[in-house]
């Protein structure tokens, strides 16, 4: 307890070692059983986000294009109008048509609205991003220690690079670090050669 432990070193070990009897020349045998248990420790644990602080945008031009279709009996025909080339963002209603005492039929006729834009650059809010990295970095490391891991304590620091929002968590946790390996069993057998 409260020894530092190194990535992929063995703490738990299932060799059993039997000592040869008192005064005798026999060498000690090892002999391989299977071991379990768990292993709590404190850990830290540094974690990085980045989020560039514009997006890109949508900026109406007002130029807009309307364009009508009919469909019946699942093949569609376009009476007037194309969709148009470019960046055009398209909205679509449908009418079906209906008879009385017949209810609806297989006619539908379809308007669609066709706005032009252009991309734009939209700057974004540097506290909310900075909430959404932070928000995201603590999700992550909570999947990251389980359910049954505890985050003792978290500090987050901000920057901006350019256009480019970089947010990093330092956080320490107490986690379950144990991890079940297979090993080689040792020989009780002299090596060749010797």
């Amino acid at each position: 307890e409260g020894d530092t432990v190194a990535a992929g070193e063995g703490l738990i070990s299932g060799n059993v070692a039997m000592e040869p009897p008192e005064y005798s020349d026999l060498p000690t045998r090892y002999y391989p059983t299977h071991a379990r248990g768990r292993v709590w420790a404190r850990t830290w644990r540094t974690m990085t986000a980045l989020l560039p602080l514009t997006a890109q945008g949508k900026e109406y031009t007002g130029r807009e294009k309307t364009g009508w279709s009919l469909t019946a009996a699942g093949r569609r025909l376009r009476l007037w109008g194309r969709e148009p080339e470019g960046r055009w963002e398209k909205r679509s209603s449908a009418h079906q048509a209906a008879l009385l005492g017949v209810g609806r039929l297989p006619i539908v006729l379809r308007r669609e609205v066709w706005r032009e834009y252009d991309l734009t650059s939209v700057p974004l809010n540097r506290e909310a991003a900075q909430t959404l990295l932070q928000e995201r970095l603590l999700s992550y490391l909570k999947d990251l220690i389980g359910p049954e891991g505890e985050i003792v304590t978290t500090d987050y620091s901000a920057q901006i690079e350019g256009d480019i929002l970089n947010v990093t968590l330092l956080a320490e946790c107490r986690e379950e670090i144990g991890q079940e390996r297979e090993t080689r069993a040792i020989s009780n057998e002299p090596e060749e050669g010797s």
